[in-house]
């Protein structure tokens, strides 16, 4: 219930510190992964003030199953929600055209709430996305006052004059209530710091939500998160890979006989 939701400030997010024992042991886990017979397209979107840097140890690990992984090219996250979205189209149809395939979206905090607004546009175009830690619902009312703050001090005036400002609730207008049809895992920590953890679920027969034991910043760095992902991708191959065969079966079925 809202008034149980645990207590967001500076002594909260002070408990975020742990992502660096949370990096260590999600490095010192590694093991040789089994290398994947149905390699993915997938494209990765950082957090708030975060960059692509922040995720290259999933990234790395992905790659190491044999996917091919892509970045949204984020330096740190703070620009406007309205022209991040617009770049992270273009980033996405070029990542598709060089897959020759759907693309499997992550996005850690306000990047999955990036990766839910490209499936939105771009359905045709994503196969599957990865919200980890994100606030879809009223994602600044569930924020860590701290970080609203810091969200807000960063919005900048738009070339039409015109500014974030008036359009906090739904991140300039990228972000919707409606969940996408394009299907979903999220992935949430009750540990968050960050944002209310309520607020990173949402309910759909194609979507699904999964607890991991993480701080918000340690979510990307979490052997859970990591098996999570890799099993869900192996599916979502055997998935398309069947559709894939059901479409050929129908068209090799359709196709007029050359007997005579």
């Amino acid at each position: 219930m809202e008034g149980m939701r645990p207590s967001l400030g500076l002594r909260s997010l002070m408990r975020e510190g742990r992502v660096l024992n949370e990096l260590l042991a999600f490095r010192r886990g590694r093991t040789v992964p089994a290398r994947t017979a149905q390699p993915r397209a997938v494209l990765m979107i950082p957090g708030f003030l975060a960059g692509d840097l922040s995720l290259y140890p999933l990234a790395d690990r992905l790659r190491s199953e044999g996917h091919n992984v892509f970045f949204a090219g984020i330096w740190s996250n703070i620009t406007c929600s309205r022209r991040q979205i617009e770049r992270l189209g273009s980033v996405l149809r070029e990542t598709a055209r060089e897959a020759n395939d759907k693309v499997i979206v992550i996005g850690h905090s306000l990047g999955g709430i990036y990766a839910r607004a490209l499936a939105r546009q771009f359905s045709e175009l994503v196969a599957h996305t990865f919200i980890l830690g994100s606030p879809i619902k009223a994602p600044l009312a569930n924020s860590n006052p701290l970080v609203k703050m810091l969200f807000i001090a960063t919005r900048r005036r738009h070339s039409d004059g015109t500014t974030c400002l008036g359009q906090l609730s739904t991140l300039c207008g990228v972000h919707h209530p409606e969940p996408p049809s394009v299907p979903s895992t999220l992935i949430y920590s009750k540990r968050d710091n960050v944002v209310h953890w309520p607020a990173c679920i949402e309910s759909a027969p194609h979507i699904e939500a999964v607890e991991v034991q993480s701080t918000h910043c340690g979510i990307p760095y979490n052997l859970d998160t990591l098996k999570i992902i890799s099993d869900r991708i192996r599916r979502i191959g055997r998935t398309m890979d069947d559709e894939a065969g059901s479409a050929d079966d129908r068209v090799y079925a359709a196709a007029p006989s050359q007997g005579h």
